[in-house]
């Protein structure tokens, strides 16, 4: 192999490597198929599980995952995989000081874990109170619009837990037409569940919605840890870290579901390093 070539493949792995540090799958796949001598099929499978892992694209996961010995990604509930996969994804945007799209994205994320806060505690049945909402385009074409709180099967139990909780805040006059919220969900964790614990980091949460994201939804503002720090008395890692104290305390704790994305990498890594060594032979 000529001096010229063992350059070449020097600087490439160490493009690729670069790549793979700020998780760039889809450009390392471009990469791959410009560049046939590094491709491989391993490779290719992880680039793009790596890519679905961090979009929270859970059919892809589980496609991939069982062919390149991952499968113990999709153990967790479908629930349970989707805030585990969401929240490594996230914690990509805090790395590169995305803070208004880290705070903008937080919003379903909350949903899911006072979703699985609730069943995990005071209703396991939960999701019988969910329904899906499929409505259909001008063009007649049916599609999913969201959760809303099955109305007829809360309203036919007077004494039960949601239906209280509906007067409490509503009065008559709950409004079954809006989509299900961090809102909602807050006020029934604040009800029911006893854990002081969970209540006070449920109380952190809605700080945070309350005082940072709802403002950066609706309009366009530079966020730093200066502004975070100014509105929160936090900066953008002490938020995060009580995001992940909120998932903890759902029962999201599986230590080998947090290492998910690491693992990926970790496995991405090898394979490049691999292939490198048989082009340098």
């Amino acid at each position: 192999m000529s001096h010229n070539s063992i350059h070449n493949n020097q600087t490439q792995f160490a493009l690729l490597k670069q790549l793979l540090y700020h998780q760039h799958y889809q450009t390392m796949l471009k990469f791959l198929e410009d560049n046939s001598s590094w491709e491989s099929q391993e490779l290719s499978k992880l680039l793009q599980l790596g890519h679905a892992y961090i979009h929270t694209d859970l059919k892809t996961i589980e496609e991939l995952s069982g062919q390149v010995e991952m499968d113990y990604l999709t153990k967790p509930s479908l629930l349970e995989r989707r805030v585990y996969s969401y929240i490594q994804g996230l914690a990509i945007k805090l790395e590169i000081k995305e803070y208004d799209d880290y705070l903008r994205a937080i919003t379903p994320l909350l949903v899911d874990v006072l979703r699985l806060t609730l069943e995990n505690t005071v209703f396991p049945d939960l999701e019988r109170y969910l329904v899906e909402v499929m409505k259909e385009t001008d063009e007649g074409i049916p599609i999913y619009r969201g959760l809303q709180w099955n109305q007829s099967l809360i309203e036919a139990d007077k004494n039960g837990k949601i239906n209280r909780t509906w007067e409490r805040y509503y009065g008559k006059h709950f409004n079954y037409s809006h989509y299900v919220s961090s809102s909602h969900l807050l006020k029934l964790v604040e009800d029911y569940v006893k854990d002081p614990k969970i209540l006070k980091l449920a109380v952190q949460i809605r700080h945070i919605e309350k005082y940072a994201r709802n403002i950066v939804a609706h309009e366009l503002i530079y966020v730093d840890d200066a502004w975070l720090k100014h509105r929160l008395k936090i900066e953008a890692k002490e938020v995060h870290q009580q995001i992940i104290n909120m998932i903890n305390a759902a029962g999201l704790r599986d230590p080998q579901q947090w290492q998910g994305l690491a693992s990926i990498q970790a496995a991405i890594e090898k394979e490049l390093e691999k292939n490198y060594t048989k082009m340098s032979k």
